[in-house]
Parts: C-alpha cells; sequence; structure tokens
C-alpha cells in the first residue's frame, strides 16, 4: 500500500537511502554518494506531505518524493529543452529494496506520481536521474517518459550531471 510518509518512518527510509547508495556504488553510479538526501531533506519532504512509501506487512518496499512548485535545478536545461513550459511534478528519491528490483515497486510508485499529478490538475512530470543510471532511465522511459537534455544539480560534490525526462499525462475532469 502506497501512503503518505510519516517521521516514524525515518529510520527504514534511511536504511532503504543507505542500501540504494551501497546499490548505485556497486554498479558505478556516483549517484547518493556524497550528502544527498541527507535526513534532513527526507524530514523536509515529510513535513511538506510529499514522501511517499510502499509499505506491506509493515516493511518498507519502496519510497518516492513527489513535490509541486519550481525547482531551481530544472531553470536550465542544456542540449534540449523541457516538453512544457507550465506547472508540474517533480519526482525526486525514488527507490526500492534491493531484493525487489524487477518487481514492479517502482512502477506502481510512479503511477502514483500520475494519480498526484491527476488529483492537483497537473499534467505534466519532470524527473532527472544520473547519466550512468540507465536502469533508472530505462524504467522512466518504459513508463512514456522523454528524454529532454540535462541539468546540473546544485550543493553536492561528486557527479552533478543528470539527464532530464519529462512526461505530459492524460487528466480527465
Amino acid at each position: 500500500m502506497i501512503r503518505q510518509a510519516t517521521m516514524s518512518d525515518l529510520n527504514a527510509i534511511w536504511q532503504l537511502r543507505e542500501e540504494t547508495r551501497q546499490l548505485l556504488k556497486d554498479r558505478g553510479i556516483d549517484q547518493w554518494q556524497q550528502t544527498n538526501p541527507s535526513m534532513q531533506t527526507f524530514i523536509r519532504d515529510i513535513e511538506l506531505g510529499e514522501f511517499y512509501v510502499d509499505e506491506v506487512h509493515g516493511e518498507i518496499l519502496g519510497m518516492i518524493a513527489i513535490k509541486s512548485g519550481i525547482e531551481k535545478t530544472y531553470n536550465t536545461i542544456y542540449e534540449g529543452a523541457w516538453g512544457l513550459d507550465q506547472a508540474y511534478i517533480t519526482i525526486h528519491r525514488l527507490a526500492v529494496k534491493r531484493h525487489l528490483l524487477g518487481k514492479q515497486v517502482s512502477l506502481l510508485l510512479m503511477k502514483h506520481a500520475e494519480k498526484i499529478a491527476i488529483e492537483k490538475q497537473i499534467n505534466y512530470i519532470r524527473i532527472d536521474t544520473h547519466r550512468n543510471n540507465i536502469y533508472a532511465k530505462r524504467l522512466f522511459e518504459s513508463l512514456g517518459y522523454v528524454y529532454r537534455g540535462y541539468i546540473f544539480l546544485e550543493g553536492d560534490q561528486g557527479d552533478l550531471h543528470r539527464i532530464a525526462l519529462d512526461k505530459i499525462i492524460e487528466v480527465t475532469a
């Protein structure tokens, strides 16, 4: 069941963050290897009501931030352009327990983001990932996301180059 995260989920969220950091490291992907996402980032997402977990029988299987408003790092896109210039939802911090990769958990979380967008009457979603994260790129493209160029993250260390993708979704009245 996908639900809004609460502060009582923080330990499990942090454990999943660390598991994901190690998975990315094992895959040679310089993503989540530095300070971000930090514990404060997760706390802020939860306080804003913009963080969700997929939980079954008390175990958090996956997580996702579904954010409204302007994503500052998306203001400048290189070698391309966003598909639309309008309000959008941003997806960040998508992660799934390592033993559940390929088991549709990430698909369910991504579909939940679309549901949230529709509830907010926003028909446009933006997302980014590390340029070497072929697994995330494959997932996003399988869901209809289109490569639009690349962006650079701010305020962290390591490789800050990210590919940028977006998707227009159907919003029915």
